[in-house]
């Protein structure tokens, strides 16, 4: 991977973090907000952990809180969609 396509990545991964947590009328619940903030402080610390025994740690709670995540946000995104519609 190339150093633009990476700093692409970033950006998108930065601004739809933003987006999520600080947004008028949220569509994500707090709880979920606050699970967004965690991987961001796993992802952050994994990637300035270069080098270090516990890496593979933080990749693995890294993984995890992503698969959470995504599982938390589709249900508050159902949540969101059935309240706007009824």
């Amino acid at each position: 991977m190339t150093g633009t396509a990476l700093d692409v990545y970033v950006f998108v991964f930065a601004f739809a973090s933003a987006f999520l947590l600080g947004q008028k009328r949220p569509l994500l619940a707090l709880s979920t907000r606050a699970l967004l903030a965690v991987l961001l402080g796993l992802a952050l610390g994994y990637a300035l952990s270069d080098g270090h025994w516990y890496r593979g740690y933080l990749g693995f709670a890294t993984l995890v809180a992503n698969a959470l995540f995504i599982a938390f946000a589709a249900i508050d995104f159902y949540s969101w969609q059935k309240n706007r519609q009824g």
